[in-house]
């Protein structure tokens, strides 16, 4: 989901954290005391320092610059790839015939893809720190089994990533956008994701819209940050399905995180209940029966390598390429190196953002297409259009949808 998405996050799979329970959050003077075990001792005072700018801070989190000790090597933008984690699930869903068949399938692939978006790069004890803004423009493509993924940073204030997901022969597509906003609850910083995701399946010409999770990054002030997802996740297809998912917090005093809850009903019918850990294994049962079925094992499914164009054949704006020297750096810790190249390509981006203004020129994507809700005039965002009055809550699903120039709807 993006995701997909963090400024910071420890293992999804058993987080421990001393400020789990919400409070008051540290001031600048409470810093100097906090406990940061999970810090490298010869940044805890950088740690200390930003801590202090965080915690003073009052605008949108996300647009805070990090110093290079906090960077984790990857571009946010990298995180649309995470939708494609797990190829098998994607294809398989336009193999049934049943449309309550198809949305369970829908609904393992979305499963599929939050081990991969939240809890991935932080397992075995390592902690994930903050990924790099991706620059306006920048690309980054990539083949995941038989799914082909690029993705484009369209939008730089506020900062909005899209993603495009293909897989042909299966006739299966995802476009979608996420943004974040950042902000202090208690002790947990709340970042609520801004966007959508809709899944077109050719064969049997339905759309399914998806909304995205709120994420509560805990433990932040300990330097043993970690994910906890929250709210509700809605699925709604053309064909009268609907998937709700409820992410259930852990209570304060013991059990267990990431669990769920939820059901899959088909034109107001409830087919099957869900439960689980979405971290671990989920499972569905046949509505009115006790009986569990696996759904999907996070531990179990392998995340797809992803297969990149060789460096030299890349743009000098995809990801890899742009902060290549910037992730060398941080692989050996040398943040004075990897500070410096961070700076060059940030004074970079200002420098040209300065010439397009003094020209009054406008930036517009290059593969990517914004189409309004409002305007809708094609079948496709109709249906999307529609989809979203029947959605649970008020998600964040913004006022349109941003579109692949090359999508496989457009090229019925």
């Amino acid at each position: 989901m993006v995701l997909k998405k963090s400024l910071f996050a420890k293992s999804s799979n058993d987080p421990k954290s001393p400020t789990d329970a919400e409070g008051a959050p540290p001031t600048v003077n409470d810093v100097d005391t906090l406990s940061m075990h999970h810090v490298e001792p010869s940044t805890k005072g950088q740690f200390k320092d930003f801590l202090k700018t965080v915690i003073s801070f009052t605008g949108d989190l996300s647009s805070l610059t990090c110093p290079a000790f906090f960077l984790n090597g990857l571009s946010l933008l990298e995180y649309g790839t995470y939708w494609g984690d797990h190829p098998t699930c994607f294809t398989a869903i336009s193999q049934s015939s049943d449309p309550k068949e198809r949305m369970l399938a829908v609904t393992r692939w979305f499963m599929s893809t939050l081990w991969g978006s939240y809890a991935s790069r932080c397992t075995n004890g390592l902690n994930e720190k903050k990924p790099y803004n991706p620059i306006l423009g920048e690309q980054f493509r990539c083949n995941l089994g038989d799914v082909s993924c690029i993705c484009e940073q369209v939008r730089h204030h506020p900062p909005i990533s899209a993603f495009y997901l293909e897989d042909e022969k299966a006739g299966v597509s995802l476009n979608g956008h996420c943004g974040q906003k950042s902000k202090f609850k208690g002790t947990s910083i709340k970042i609520e994701q801004v966007g959508r995701a809709v899944l077109y399946v050719k064969p049997w010409n339905e759309q399914y819209l998806i909304d995205f999770p709120d994420l509560m990054i805990r433990g932040v002030f300990t330097g043993a940050a970690f994910i906890e997802l929250s709210g509700a996740c809605t699925i709604m297809c053309t064909n009268g399905a609907k998937s709700v998912i409820e992410f259930v917090p852990k209570p304060w005093f013991g059990g267990e995180y990431n669990h769920i809850k939820g059901g899959i009903s088909y034109e107001g019918k409830e087919c099957y209940t869900l439960s689980g850990r979405w971290s671990h294994q989920s499972f569905y049962s046949n509505a009115g029966s006790s009986q569990k079925e696996l759904l999907f094992d996070a531990e179990a499914e392998p995340m797809a390598d992803r297969r990149t164009p060789p460096y030299d054949e890349q743009k000098e704006i995809e990801s890899h390429r742009l902060w290549g020297k910037v992730t060398e750096a941080l692989k050996v810790k040398n943040f004075q190196v990897a500070n410096a190249e961070k700076s060059k390509i940030e004074e970079w981006q200002r420098k040209v953002r300065k010439e397009r203004e003094e020209k009054h020129e406008t930036w517009e994507p290059s593969l990517f297409k914004f189409v309004k809700d409002e305007s809708a005039r094609d079948s496709y965002t109709t249906h999307t259009a529609a989809l979203k009055q029947s959605m649970v809550g008020k998600p964040y699903l913004d006022e349109g949808a941003w579109v692949y120039e090359q999508s496989l709807h457009l090229r019925n």
